[in-house]
C-alpha cells in the first residue's frame, strides 16, 4: 500500500516539475495523514525505481541526503 501511495504522490508531482525531491515527496504526505519513515521511503523509491517508474539520484544538501527523483525517459 505505502509503495501505491508514495507512487501516486511522485506521479502527481512530476505532472507540476521535470524533478522533485524527497523532501517534496515527504511534505505532502504528512499533509494527507500519512505517517511514513525515512527508510520505509526509501524502500518505495527504490521499489519504483526497479519497476522502471522513476528514477532516483542521491544529492547532498546541508549535510544530509536528499533524493531527487525524476520520470524514467
Amino acid at each position: 500500500m505505502i509503495i501505491t501511495t508514495v507512487g501516486n504522490v511522485i506521479e502527481m508531482l512530476l505532472k507540476r516539475q521535470e524533478t522533485i525531491t524527497s523532501d517534496d515527496v515527504k511534505t505532502l504526505l504528512k499533509r494527507a495523514s500519512v505517517n511514513i519513515s525515512d527508510e520505509e521511503l526509501m524502500k518505495a523509491l527504490l521499489a519504483l525505481e526497479i519497476y522502471k517508474k522513476i528514477h532516483v539520484r542521491r544529492v547532498k544538501r546541508e549535510g544530509r541526503d536528499i533524493y531527487q527523483i525524476s520520470r524514467r525517459r
